[in-house]
């Protein structure tokens, strides 16, 4: 058994959309109104969370509802291919879109999302370091079978977004092993 490791380092993007039920929601609107602040902007003051002493939420980091998220399409992205420890390629996603190759190099999926988002509450984080670290176990490697996974922005808040999601092998889902990130920019905005 080989063990296929990809490490994407540069800078990562979260679009998170608070959704939650009922009495959580009341909780969350108390807490925010004793701090006497809205709600969005108590959801990235740390001690919103602090106060809201709800244990399946201590940060911001766990708050429930939809996320998506990725390796920003920027100068600092790096992708590394290692297999049982050895690095065999390393690559920037500018490389895996080169749209003037007759045949591509790399198996691509690109998923473009062009509707508006829903009414609700969202957070956008930019986070900067060792964005994601997955692995999986195969019996042998071909990059050949190796499918990379974009996610394409086309709306008016977020243009021109290109996100490199989570790889998979032979439709068989990475497991992700760790981050090691700094956050640079954090966000939230609601949506009418």
């Amino acid at each position: 058994m080989q063990n296929l490791k990809i490490n994407l380092h540069g800078e990562s993007w979260t679009l998170k959309k608070f959704e939650c039920s009922e009495d959580v929601l009341n909780e969350c609107l108390k807490v925010a109104a004793r701090m006497k602040v809205p709600l969005i902007k108590a959801l990235l003051d740390p001690f919103f969370y602090y106060n809201l002493k709800i244990p399946s939420i201590p940060s911001v980091e766990h708050l429930p509802g939809n996320k998506i998220t990725g390796l920003l399409n920027s100068s600092k992205n790096q992708i590394e291919i290692l297999v049982d420890g050895k690095k065999i390629k390393k690559l920037h996603i500018k490389d895996l879109v080169q749209e003037l190759l007759l045949f591509p190099l790399y198996n691509i999926h690109k998923t473009e999302i062009i509707e508006d988002y829903s009414p609700g509450i969202y957070v956008e984080q930019k986070a900067i370091g060792f964005v994601a670290s997955y692995e999986i176990k195969l019996d042998k490697f071909n990059i050949d079978n190796l499918q990379f996974n974009l996610l394409q922005f086309n709306l008016l808040q977020f243009n021109d977004k290109q996100l490199l999601q989570q790889p998979t092998y032979q439709n068989k889902i990475f497991r992700f092993r760790k981050k090691e990130t700094l956050l640079i920019y954090q966000n939230s905005f609601e949506i009418l």
